[in-house]
């Protein structure tokens, strides 16, 4: 009788992870392993608060294929909406892939530039396990957090980003700093003629 439950709650076990779909699609030993836990829990929490699907490919290179055709063999099964964020660590390449119900949800080039680009070493020789799970969990983040705010939901295993008050207030204090050498090296110019 035991023998024939342990049985049961195996294959159900089976049966339940089958059709479960890992939202770290590939990971050739990019990722370190607390990143990839981390990234399937947020995942699954904006999956079910959400209907968006988030998921990430960390390669180490792209083997025989080009960048496009290695993206489309991952995207081709993936149902709307998802994101979907590709590393591919020898072509030094990283793309932030849509479906079009998400595009209007965050600005892409917004994500990459403001918080994957500015962690990213220089030399391929600080390109380590811990730097690529570090800049690629940022913008996975911050994907995350733009998306629940579009949904008007607040997420329970995420860390929190900067603050975004203070950061526009701080560019604005720059801006406004700026304008004002400005005027000046103008004014001092028109004098002097």
């Amino acid at each position: 009788m035991f023998k024939v439950f342990k049985i049961g709650i195996l294959s159900l076990f089976c049966f339940v992870f089958s059709f479960a779909k890992p939202f770290v699609i590939e990971n050739e030993n990019q990722l370190v392993e607390k990143t990839v836990g981390f990234i399937e829990i947020l995942s699954s929490e904006v999956y079910e608060k959400t209907g968006v699907k988030m998921y990430i490919v960390a390669l180490e290179d792209l083997g025989e294929m080009n960048l496009q055709e290695k993206e489309s063999s991952y995207t081709y099964n993936l149902q709307n909406p998802y994101v979907l964020l590709f590393f591919s660590k020898n072509e030094k390449k990283i793309n932030i892939i849509v479906s079009q119900e998400v595009e209007r949800m965050f600005d892409k080039n917004e994500v990459y530039w403001d918080y994957i680009v500015p962690l990213i070493p220089n030399s391929a020789k600080e390109l380590t396990n811990e730097r690529i799970s570090a800049f690629l969990l940022n913008g996975f983040v911050d994907m995350a957090d733009r998306i629940a705010e579009f949904h008007n939901v607040k997420l329970e295993h995420n860390f929190p980003t900067q603050n975004k008050g203070v950061q526009i207030a701080v560019r604005t204090a720059l801006y406004a700093m700026l304008f004002v050498l400005f005027v000046l090296f103008v004014f001092v110019y028109l004098r002097r003629k």
